[in-house]
């Protein structure tokens, strides 16, 4: 798994690409978990070049959105494909997210 990472105004984007399995979870979470420093993180998750998620996956993009939350900020997913979101829908996550249909809205949104 790559990890691209890039400030666009105050939200830090986060390009991933390839899985996130149980292999590259906890990476994929220590990488991310240092963007979300200070009051109001805005951390935007770009998986248009994600393929599959596992169970561990999911449950590092969880972890993520809380400290996010906790420390007062926003956390939003775009480019979830059709499997992913699959996923997210059995296992009932869905909702807990917010999803974009791309990195323009995404960041649109954690910025309003």
């Amino acid at each position: 798994m790559e990890i691209e990472k890039a400030q666009v105004g105050d939200v830090q984007v986060v390009t991933a690409h390839g899985r996130l399995d149980g292999i590259y979870s906890t990476a994929f979470a220590k990488q991310v978990g240092e963007l979300i420093v200070g009051p109001n993180p805005k951390i935007l998750i770009d998986f248009s070049d994600i393929d599959f998620v596992s169970s561990a996956g999911l449950r590092a993009v969880l972890l993520l959105m809380k400290k996010a939350k906790a420390a007062g900020g926003v956390f939003g997913l775009c480019g979830v494909n059709d499997q992913v979101r699959e996923v997210l829908d059995i296992s009932g996550l869905v909702d807990l997210f917010s999803i974009h249909p791309g990195r323009a809205e995404g960041i649109a949104a954690l910025k309003g």
